[in-house]
């Protein structure tokens, strides 16, 4: 089974100059021998930080829907931002986080490691990944999906999409692993927008701060163990099996 080896010049992440996450997720083969393919479905941080010229930049690639992981909380504090400048593109607001526990240092508590936190994101976010699956299997032009910092549970939903697409484990653990890449940007950045965060950051486990490939690679053993797979992780949370087929006509190619 072979690897994906990411050639430097090839297109992976998008240089833009508010956003500092934004990648491309195909590319990747699969365990049958086919390919995903390439841009069709892109994954990023931030969009409210698109500037005008990044905007054009995102048009430019066709993506005519964002499928916004954020909650509401987060979504009024940062308000539109540059994803104003996107108006003519379908904005889908689907949050995977529990919102009634607000406390910060309750939730901060409650993840003592990153899988623990992805399984959580999985279990109370099933919804969402379902509805997100389903545009992206419906969508004939590009889809972008993000969070805040496109790391947790932007990188949680690709790690599924991939699954299902049957990219290799180590494939999945590569491209998470990429946000190590801009990790410290996106805590220079959060910390300017939302100052009062720093006071929890202490109760976050390092691993949760970071993108370490181990902590994807405890995801998936904890996803086979709690479900079987991501196949069967899709039945659970009553995906039609029809959806995933046509996730798989539309992203993979030979």
């Amino acid at each position: 089974m072979r690897s994906a080896e990411i050639d430097p010049g090839e297109f992976r992440r998008l240089s833009l100059e508010g956003p500092v996450n934004f990648r491309d997720l195909g590319g990747y083969p699969t365990v049958t021998g086919r390919t995903v393919r390439r841009r069709h479905l892109f994954r990023s941080d931030a969009l409210h930080r698109l500037t005008e010229r990044d905007a054009a930049r995102v048009r430019a690639l066709g993506v005519t829907t964002l499928v916004d992981f954020r909650t509401p909380r987060e979504r009024e504090r940062a308000g539109p931002g540059g994803i104003a400048y996107l108006d003519d593109v379908e904005h889908v607001h689907l949050p995977t986080i529990d919102e009634t526990r607000r406390d910060p240092e309750e939730i901060a508590r409650s993840f003592a490691t990153a899988a623990d936190a992805y399984l959580t994101m999985l279990e109370r976010g099933a919804g969402a990944y379902a509805s997100a699956l389903r545009i992206v299997a419906a969508s004939e032009q590009p889809v972008v999906f993000f969070c805040s910092a496109g790391k947790d549970r932007t990188g949680v939903f690709a790690a599924l999409v991939l699954g299902l697409l049957g990219v290799a484990d180590e494939d999945i653990v590569t491209d998470y692993a990429l946000t190590a890449e801009v990790i410290e940007r996106i805590h220079v950045f959060r910390s300017a927008e939302h100052p009062e965060l720093s006071e929890y950051a202490h109760l976050i486990g390092d691993d949760l701060r970071n993108a370490y490939p181990a902590s994807m690679q405890l995801t998936l053993e904890r996803v086979r163990e709690r479900w079987g797979g991501w196949d069967e992780y899709a039945r659970a949370i009553g995906l039609e099996s029809r959806v995933v087929t046509m996730l798989r006509d539309r992203l993979l190619v030979d």
